[in-house]
């Protein structure tokens, strides 16, 4: 494989192409519209919602979380993931590939 060269290309075309990695996934755009539709999300609540395990599930929402586009944090002893209020200009970028 070779050297990813992100360097090469504008900021706005590599943010791009992450947004495109996180919609390539059909598991990926359930979570995503899952969260569109609640406050906040935590693995079990997706293990009800949609039939993978939950390490799938897991690094699929971490994926979408080190895209920025969600944020995790502790509740109690859970941990939970909401929507990145800071960056709801990408949430509506990708909106088209899940709504109807």
């Amino acid at each position: 494989m070779g050297a990813k060269k992100k360097h090469i290309f504008k900021h706005e075309t590599n943010r791009n192409a992450e947004l495109g990695l996180i919609v390539s996934a059909s598991a990926r755009i359930e979570i995503l519209e899952y969260l569109d539709n609640h406050q906040i999300m935590n693995i079990p609540m997706l293990e009800q919602f949609i039939p993978l395990h939950k390490k799938t599930l897991n690094h699929h929402v971490s994926l979408i979380e080190r895209c920025g586009l969600i944020k995790g944090y502790y509740l109690g002893n859970t941990y939970f993931w909401s929507k990145n209020e800071d960056m709801l200009e990408e949430w509506d970028k990708i909106r088209w590939s899940f709504t109807t």
